[in-house]
């Protein structure tokens, strides 16, 4: 492999190595999004009335005063009805499986790539040495 090859594979593999890093922040992203979906999913399936009926002592009471209500909380977080069931949380949570996969084969890439680049890297740079006359055969 010639210098200009050295050089030239380096850059593609810097470029893939980005190209790795930006999907694995997307996935990422959408991991997060699915999770948060999934916790309003549950949320939206317990009862609201029943959070309010809890029945609060005087100190509680006392500490709460100023807090939102479970009503207010409901209605600020799904402002239209949300159609929130069980079999939806299950799907979500099947959806995360997938992009949990999906996000490990991208991260075990990334790893690969990026030692891939670490190898080509260390050759142009003995490569380089060597034609100054700095490495010693």
């Amino acid at each position: 492999m010639t210098n200009g090859d050295a050089d030239a594979h380096v850059a593609q593999l810097r470029q893939r190595r980005r190209e790795m890093r930006r999907e694995l922040a997307r996935v990422r992203w959408w991991r997060r999004l699915v999770r948060a979906r999934t916790d309003l999913s549950v949320a939206k399936l317990a009862d609201v009335a029943e959070l309010e009926t809890l029945g609060l002592d005087d100190a509680w009471e006392a500490l709460a005063a100023d807090a939102p209500t479970p009503t207010e909380l409901s209605e600020s977080i799904w402002p239209e009805p949300s159609n929130a069931t069980p079999r939806s949380v299950e799907s979500l949570a099947a959806l995360d499986a997938r992009l949990q996969s999906y996000e490990e084969r991208v991260s075990e890439n990334l790893e690969t790539v990026t030692a891939q680049m670490v190898r080509a890297l260390g050759y142009v740079h003995g490569a380089h040495a060597h034609s100054r006359g700095g490495a010693h055969g």
